[in-house]
């Protein structure tokens, strides 16, 4: 590669990876780590999980580099090919004995990988192929369930892992690239609107049991109706998002009320975890104690109490966050979401520059990715989005969720090194 297109390289988008990818390596130590006057106590240091993430780090750069150099013609022509090879592996995933319950891995030797995380990597390539169709119009009902269908296949294989998590990614997904692609702005608020307003029912559920009211909902519907007022001027959408929010609400409350009372708990304590704080929502619980008593410094690397003394769970993979803000305070957790800012910014910028229709399309699924999980990761950890297993993109431990992360920057790195040809 000539010494041009390593200029046009977006070092920070490649500087805000390395960092990410040492921050969670340094959080992972921490996670492991235990003073030599508890060693007794706790049986040595726990460094397992740091050692193997150190050797994902390394084959997650490579894989990096791969995507950096291969030319992206090869992506896009391969993209139905990747697809299927993904699906198949979603289906071979599902084949394999698993005495524990959940089966999401596929075991190569002493590694093991999630086919579901690649399948993210195959999504974005299989959409942005179809969509940068000039005949393949967003707002054409065929064109949108076509490409609803390329999604909801391995959507379904996935939550029959069960893995509720990684099938929450790829809708979003969908969505990004066909509001990038030009989908109707009012098709796209209604979609959003509906799904916010099924989700503030059956979270509000407990309120309106005991009397009280649900002022997340209230206040959600007050939204609804001041944008369908500000568009009032396409009338049918105004009525139509009104209509559809009132009657998605009432649907689901008439659902959840008739579910049994363990399920109508399973499902609260699920979307409200301080409900049931000694169950459901004891994950949610100690990860607040953890990020609120870091305040706005930190306790110091390596000084964190409830990673120590195993009050929160998951510590090394769901839960990073937390770690992380107890040890590092409001400035560390600022910095993680600054770093993540940066990837996410320079890729809007990057969209808006490349000259391919494909390659504007892929960089955006590549945002979005970043974007969803970083929201959801955080969220949970802070107790506003339900615990889901969504890892932290570079932080989390996760050899799978490291590749191909490390692969999506690569794909970035490309981009803006041959913008011009893209």
């Amino acid at each position: 590669m000539n010494g041009g297109r390593l200029r046009n390289i977006d070092w920070l988008i490649l500087l805000a990876a390395l960092l990410l990818i040492g921050v969670g390596l340094l959080n992972l130590y921490s996670v492991g780590h235990v003073p030599e006057e508890l060693r007794e106590t706790f049986g040595g240091t726990g460094s397992a999980f740091f050692q193997r993430q150190v050797v994902w780090a390394l084959l997650g750069l490579g894989a990096m580099a791969l995507a950096f150099l291969v030319p992206f013609r090869y992506f896009e022509g391969g993209a139905v090919v990747i697809y299927l090879f993904s699906l198949l592996l979603l289906v071979v995933v599902l084949l394999v004995d698993n005495s524990r319950g959940a089966t999401r891995w596929i075991a190569v030797g002493s590694f093991r990988f999630q086919p579901s995380e690649i399948m993210k990597i195959a999504l974005i390539l299989v959409l942005a192929r179809f969509l940068a169709e000039k005949r393949h119009d967003p707002n054409r009902l065929r064109i949108v369930a076509a490409a609803a269908a390329v999604v909801v296949v391995p959507c379904l294989l996935v939550m029959r892992q069960p893995d509720m998590g990684t099938a929450l990614v790829f809708p979003a997904l969908l969505l990004a690239l066909l509001y990038w692609r030009g989908l109707n702005e009012g098709i796209l608020i209604l979609v959003l609107s509906a799904l916010v307003s099924a989700f503030l029912t059956v979270f509000s559920q407990q309120a309106i049991e005991e009397g009280g009211y649900p002022f997340p909902l209230l206040v959600f519907f007050v939204l609804v109706l001041t944008i369908a007022y500000r568009r009032r001027r396409r009338l049918l959408q105004s009525l139509m998002l009104v209509a559809v929010n009132l009657f998605v609400m009432l649907v689901t409350s008439n659902l959840i009320g008739h579910l049994k009372p363990y399920q109508q708990r399973r499902i609260v304590s699920f979307l409200r975890p301080e409900s049931d704080i000694l169950g459901a929502g004891w994950q949610v619980y100690q990860s607040k104690v953890a990020i609120g008593s870091g305040g706005f410094a930190g306790k110091g690397f390596l000084q964190g109490t409830q990673k120590l003394f195993a009050f929160l769970p998951e510590r090394h993979s769901d839960f990073a966050f937390a770690v992380l803000s107890e040890e590092g305070g409001y400035l560390g957790a600022l910095a993680v979401i600054v770093f993540f800012a940066v990837i996410i910014a320079r890729s809007l910028f990057l969209a808006t520059k490349v000259k391919s229709r494909f390659a504007s399309l892929t960089v955006i699924g590549i945002c979005a990715y970043f974007a969803f999980h970083l929201a959801v990761n955080v969220g949970m950890t802070i107790g506003l989005a339900p615990v889901t297993g969504l890892p932290l993109p570079f932080v989390s431990y996760g050899g799978s969720s490291m590749l191909v992360s490390c692969f999506l920057v690569g794909l970035l790195l490309n981009f803006s090194a041959n913008f011009y040809e893209y």
